[in-house]
């Protein structure tokens, strides 16, 4: 069984916002789920700091 079995250690839940997907984490640095959430969570961290600067400018 894949949730008692020795993957289990490596299962994630994607960071990206929105997704609710889990993903079993094959190197040290994966966040994501898939390419697409990540540039997802990219965009959003892009968007608030444009947005901050904005509102002291």
């Amino acid at each position: 069984d894949f949730l008692s079995g020795p993957q289990r250690e490596h299962l994630r839940a994607c960071h990206a916002p929105r997704c609710v997907r889990y993903f079993v984490k094959s190197h040290g640095r994966q966040e994501w789920c898939k390419p697409s959430c990540g540039n997802r969570a990219r965009v959003a961290r892009h968007y608030e700091r444009t947005r901050e600067a904005a509102g002291r400018g």
